[in-house]
């Protein structure tokens, strides 16, 4: 099995290093003719993150106690950077990222437990990538990565947001609901609870510079690390980042389109529409965070968040708590309507570099062909920066 795993992961990275081995080679030029000068600016920097904790889950009929997984709202990773000035204020930068995860929580189940999460996880190569940088001109990015839409559903002031956002599938995400009549379905919390938003891809990419606390930006790219999916993608994204006296603004919309084969079958075309903001009023701290996500000849989703963020309420750093709900309907497809309910507690600490964080959230899944149990998960872990 573990040869089989390397083989698998292998091809795809070796397909990913191709392009990406390419454009380091367009890059080098004109690194190189800045000869000397080039080797007091470059340098080297390792980053990364460890996020692990223990998911207690309940499905209605059956519960158990999983120790030890990852979060599959901020995977643990390792990544490493090199960066370069170019002539006439042009930055190279080279970035790779590997997702450290097993047992992630959209991918351990009833059925299976750990013993499926390599196989359903993500991908472990996350990031291979090279961009081209100018701040007048904006970026350029070749290579596996962010499409231009990735995050824009999870523009958060809370500080929540590392277990509590509009992707509320990531707490629970792998497991299977369960009928009424004591039978598992073959479909999962992420397969009914979705975002609607684009990952990464091996993609190309442009960003915008930043005018006005504005940035759009835009990319197109195809899967090549899933099997199930060889689909095309292409999506345009508007940012806003800033604030005005007391408040204190963050937002972001998209569109995306996906086509092509998937599964091995062709489908149209399709559109989806995201977007998300969020408020903060500074001297109360008080915050409020809204999604909204709609898909051609699918469904769509609304996703409401309050909180409230207090400094040195523990002499550590900020403590910050949400309540937030989110709704799922898809009339096309058994009439689907899915609600979640979610409560959030975070501590920070800001000198150590790392959260404490817990929630608990409920799953109400129905639709016109059978009745199922309500679940609930509760999550507790730690989330350590470097």
């Amino acid at each position: 099995m573990a040869q089989a795993l390397f083989s698998h992961y292998a091809s795809r990275i070796f397909l990913v290093s191709r392009v990406w081995v390419l454009c380091g080679f367009f890059g080098a030029a004109p690194i190189a003719a800045l000869g000397d000068e080039l080797d007091k600016k470059q340098g080297i920097d390792l980053y990364g993150q460890i996020n692990r904790g223990i998911l207690f889950f309940d499905d209605g009929a059956d519960s158990d106690v999983y120790p030890f997984v990852d979060s599959s709202k901020s995977v643990s990773r390792l990544g490493l950077t090199y960066d370069a000035p170019l002539s006439n204020g042009w930055q190279f930068q080279a970035r790779g990222e590997v997702g450290l995860v097993w047992g992630e929580t959209n991918a351990i189940n009833q059925v299976d437990g750990f013993s499926g999460s390599f196989g359903n996880a993500s991908e472990p190569l996350r990031k291979l990538e090279i961009s081209f940088s100018h701040p007048e001109r904006g970026t350029f990015f070749l290579g596996q990565g962010a499409m231009a839409s990735d995050g824009v559903t999870g523009q958060d002031l809370s500080l929540t947001n590392v277990v509590a956002g509009a992707a509320v599938k990531d707490v629970a995400g792998g497991f299977f609901f369960r009928r009424t009549d004591g039978t598992l379905t073959n479909f999962r919390i992420k397969d009914r609870f979705r975002t609607l938003g684009s990952s990464r891809r091996l993609r190309v990419r442009y960003d915008t510079p930043v005018n006005n606390n504005l940035s759009f930006s835009l990319a197109a790219g195809r899967e090549v690390l899933e099997d199930r999916d060889g689909r095309y993608y292409a999506d345009a994204a508007v940012r806003y980042d800033g604030g005005q006296g007391d408040w204190r603004y963050r937002g972001a919309a998209a569109i995306r389109w996906a086509g092509g084969y998937d599964n091995t079958q062709f489908r149209p075309k399709q559109l989806s529409f995201i977007a998300s903001g969020s408020i903060l009023h500074k001297p109360s701290r008080y915050n409020l965070t809204l999604a909204y996500g709609i898909e051609q000849n699918s469904g769509y989703y609304a996703y409401a968040k309050i909180g409230r963020r207090w400094y040195n309420f523990l002499p550590y750093g900020w403590t910050a708590a949400s309540l937030d709900y989110y709704y799922y309907e898809d009339p096309r497809h058994n009439n689907q309507v899915g609600n979640s309910i979610g409560l959030a507690v975070v501590q920070q600490f800001k000198k150590q570099k790392f959260e404490i964080y817990a929630t608990i959230r409920n799953y109400d899944y129905d639709d016109d062909t059978a009745d199922y149990f309500d679940s609930y998960a509760v999550l507790t872990g730690i989330r350590w920066r470097f």
